[in-house]
């Protein structure tokens, strides 16, 4: 699909009250204003990619896509700009996972200490996965993310472990320390 077809997809897919994988979610917030996305975009130091951006502009900050949607830009609490610099300036302890790289974004919450993220220094925005502390890129893009969850050949129409496992690249993968611990 093309990024057109992958807008008009997941538009007819909100305008049906099914914006994310969560029953509890039937609507979306308003689009975000140009000058938000702006500002979240020199505060990442990249520019969003334009599929993001326009879903932003044109759909709804946030709340739209797998699980619970994507994060919203403009919300005080979980305003995703803002969580980027929270944590890349965060003093970490040293058990603790290294941040991602600059313009890596927490992009999606699927609960339990699970996210996608999103790779703002890739034109398409190459996804992430970050399970608990490890985390890895993929060999996705968000594009292909998306008509992933729209395809609906994911259990559920969601993006598994599975999914995200078979897809994983070790170029600035990291897991940290317990994964050769012996049960």
């Amino acid at each position: 699909m093309t990024d057109d077809e992958l807008f008009e997809a997941v538009r007819a897919r909100v305008k049906a009250g099914r914006p994310t994988d969560s029953t509890a979610t039937l609507t979306t917030p308003e689009p975000a204003s140009l000058d938000t996305v702006e500002d979240a975009e020199r505060t990442i130091g990249f520019p969003l990619p334009p599929l993001v951006r326009r879903l932003y502009l044109e759909i709804a900050d946030g709340g739209v896509g797998p699980s619970r949607g994507i994060s919203p830009l403009n919300d005080e609490e979980l305003a995703m700009a803002n969580s980027y610099l929270d944590y890349l300036n965060a003093e970490l302890a040293p058990e603790d996972p290294p941040a991602p790289p600059p313009g890596v974004l927490f992009f999606c919450d699927f609960g339990g200490i699970t996210w996608a993220l999103l790779d703002c220094r890739h034109p398409e925005g190459q996804m992430w996965w970050w399970d608990q502390g490890d985390r890895h890129k993929l060999d996705l893009t968000f594009p292909q993310w998306m008509q992933a969850w729209l395809d609906g050949h994911l259990l559920d129409g969601r993006l598994t472990h599975k999914y995200m496992e078979a897809r994983q690249l070790q170029d600035e993968s990291w897991v940290g320390p317990w994964a050769d611990e012996q049960p």
